[in-house]
């Protein structure tokens, strides 16, 4: 059974399409500035790596999904973060679907691996209730909340909440 995520907002995917424009645009800056062989090739480098990984990031993001194997094994599929827990390290039983703006607890305070853009929060964060949390949110309105045996909670945002709690109580019977 899959879960599908949502995918990125037209602000989030406005804000991966600047930084990328930006990064040509640095990859430029270099060509017309003259530097040293050594410090040109090391930029440009860096610059490609950074290129690459937010591309990745952008293209992956549309292929989120939660799976759950007949065993009860969860595959989490989210760009760069992605996790597998064996059956029973999932709290299926807590999972509910929330909007952060009614229970600002669950809110992602603070980043402490991953990437906030504005309409895109992915990785590791602090939660406001000072719970740490595997995010991968697009939108504040449906965001599954669900508690694993691991010390963290994921938070991930659906495309449709009610056939996400069908599929989640389909999965407790």
């Amino acid at each position: 059974m899959n879960i599908e995520l949502a995918g990125l907002s037209s602000n989030a995917m406005a804000n991966f399409i600047g930084l990328l424009i930006g990064l040509v645009l640095l990859t430029i800056l270099l060509k017309v500035k003259k530097l040293p062989s050594a410090a040109f090739y090391s930029s440009l480098g860096i610059i490609i790596a950074v290129f690459a990984l937010f591309s990745l990031t952008m293209y992956q993001s549309s292929q989120s999904r939660v799976s759950v194997s007949q065993s009860g094994a969860v595959e989490v599929n989210i760009p760069l973060y992605g996790q597998h827990f064996e059956a029973g390290e999932v709290d299926w039983q807590q999972a509910k679907v929330i909007n952060l703006l009614e229970e600002p607890q669950y809110t992602p305070s603070r980043r402490t691996n991953g990437l906030g853009l504005t309409g895109y929060s992915l990785g590791w964060f602090t939660l406001k209730n000072g719970d740490k949390a595997l995010v991968s949110v697009t939108t504040n309105e449906a965001v599954l909340l669900v508690p694993t045996k691991r010390g963290y909670t994921l938070l991930l945002s659906v495309e449709n909440p009610q056939a996400t709690m069908n599929k989640i109580a389909a999965l407790q019977e």
